[in-house]
This record gives structure tokens, C-alpha cells and sequence, in this order.
């Protein structure tokens, strides 16, 4: 098991894609290339936007879907999400009636009587794990490999919300789709050395093929230590009905009666 999570350099970084073959680097473009001169770090991460169809994804304006997640036996978001697909804008729709919105400024949730924690979390945090494959050469981030050979996404100090986050990435050896990323939580001000002690890991699985382009349509979640524990579950989420959809600004606007959560 050991062997296909690790990423050794000389095998260069969910589930195989069932419905989508494996495609060559040609529909790769250079802003996916986060090095001018050719590293293994960096080599890794061009094979996983590649995989994921990172230009193609990128041209399409907003996708949806309805996501199920629950989290150490406990629901923690039924709702249907729209995101855009350079994560400018994010809307969740619970399905209790309440509205949360990142317009692409700030954070507003509706109506006003709605449950404020975690609002902002829930916002960025499930949006930032859909997205998470077309982000990783994004301004403010780094790739090293680690000495285990693992690649390693990291921050620019005032990127985000959590700059001091960090995701440890781990590819199919044959689809180069990602399968597993190690995360840490620093939201709120917890230092990344004691977010290190609980991290997590979210396994991406059953991949399908949507207008071309590979989307994993389950989450799982571990605990992880250097590597990722399948041995238990500790969360999990369904993402169901997802389509690209254009872009309507109406929907990322700051809904009537919402009030800001700020961080």
C-alpha cells in the first residue's frame, strides 16, 4: 500500500478514471508550469493538471453540484454548491434554506437568524477540495518534494485565510489523477506544528467523466501521519448532479437580509 501512495521521483506524483482514458501533456498550458526550468516537483504537478484536463476545466465558467458530507458521523453540509472555476465565486445553498456567499470579496450568510459557526470554514473549505486539483500552481503557492518523495503544497505568508496550511499530494501511478491529499487545519489561529498532530487526509474516488473532464464524485477522509490511514473512515461525502453551467453574476451577489461573517 505504501508503495502507490508515495510519490517517488521515479515514478515522476481516488480511484483511476473509469470513463476517461488517459490523455497526454498536449492540452497542458504554461500557466500550469509553476518552474521555468524543468524540476521533479514541478513535473509531477504539470502530470496531475494535465490529468485533470486543467485548461478545459478552466475554460468553463461555473460548475454545480449537490454534495452529502458527513464528518465523524455527524452531517455536515447537504446542500447544492456553485463554483466558479477560478474559485472567484462560491454560493452553498443548504438545504435548511440558508444561503452562503463569497462574492468574491467577502462572505455573507442568509437569512441574518442562520448558525454563524463555521460559516466562513464551510465556504472556502469545501470549494478549496472540489477545486484542489486546478489550484496547485496558483499565485502564492509552492511545491517541493519532501524527503519521502511526496509532493508538498504550501503557502506564501497572507495567502488566504489558513496561509500556514499545508497539502501533501499523492497521484494514481497510472491516470496521474489525484487520489489522496494530507491536509492540516490552521483556520482560526491553531500553529500548523499542533495542526500537524490531528491531520487529516481526503481520498478522492469514483471518478466519471463530465463534459470530458474527470471529476471524483466521493470524498473519503482519514486520519493522517506521513501517510494517509485507510484502515478507518472518518468522514465521507457524495457529490451528485454535477454540470457546467454559464456564468450568471445575479447568483453571486450578495443575497437581501445576508450579514457579513468576517474572519
Amino acid at each position: 500500500m505504501r508503495q502507490l501512495l508515495l510519490l517517488l521521483p521515479t515514478l515522476l506524483l481516488l480511484i483511476s478514471c473509469k470513463n476517461e482514458p488517459k490523455e497526454p501533456n498536449a492540452d497542458l498550458s504554461e500557466e500550469s508550469i509553476t518552474a521555468t526550468t524543468s524540476n521533479p516537483a514541478s513535473d509531477l504537478l504539470s502530470q496531475i493538471e494535465s490529468a485533470h484536463h486543467k485548461t478545459a476545466y478552466l475554460e468553463k465558467e461555473v460548475i454545480q453540484f449537490d454534495i452529502d458530507l458527513n464528518f465523524n458521523g455527524n452531517d455536515k453540509l447537504d446542500a447544492t454548491l456553485f463554483l466558479s472555476t477560478d474559485s472567484k465565486y462560491v454560493r452553498i445553498e443548504r438545504k435548511d434554506g440558508s444561503v452562503l456567499l463569497f462574492d468574491g470579496e467577502k462572505v455573507w450568510l442568509t437569512p441574518e437568524s442562520s448558525s454563524k459557526d463555521g460559516a466562513r470554514f464551510d465556504v472556502f473549505t469545501w470549494s478549496y477540495f472540489f477545486n484542489l486539483p486546478y489550484k496547485l500552481s496558483d499565485t502564492g503557492t509552492n511545491v517541493v518534494l519532501k524527503d519521502d518523495g511526496v509532493l508538498r503544497l504550501t503557502f506564501d505568508a497572507g495567502t488566504g485565510d489558513a496561509p500556514d496550511d499545508w497539502y501533501d499530494l499523492y497521484k494514481h501511478s497510472e491516470s496521474d489523477l489525484l487520489i489522496y491529499a494530507g491536509y492540516i487545519v490552521t483556520y482560526g489561529g491553531t500553529p500548523a506544528v499542533k495542526a500537524a498532530t490531528n491531520a487529516h487526509a481526503i481520498g478522492y474516488e469514483d471518478y466519471k467523466s463530465i463534459d470530458g473532464i474527470p471529476i471524483a464524485h466521493q470524498w473519503k477522509f482519514y486520519n493522517y501521519s506521513d501517510t494517509v490511514d485507510t484502515t478507518t473512515t472518518i468522514g465521507d461525502a457524495v457529490l451528485s448532479n454535477i454540470k457546467f453551467i454559464g456564468m450568471d453574476k445575479q447568483l453571486f451577489q450578495k443575497p437581501d437580509n445576508a450579514v457579513e461573517i468576517t474572519l
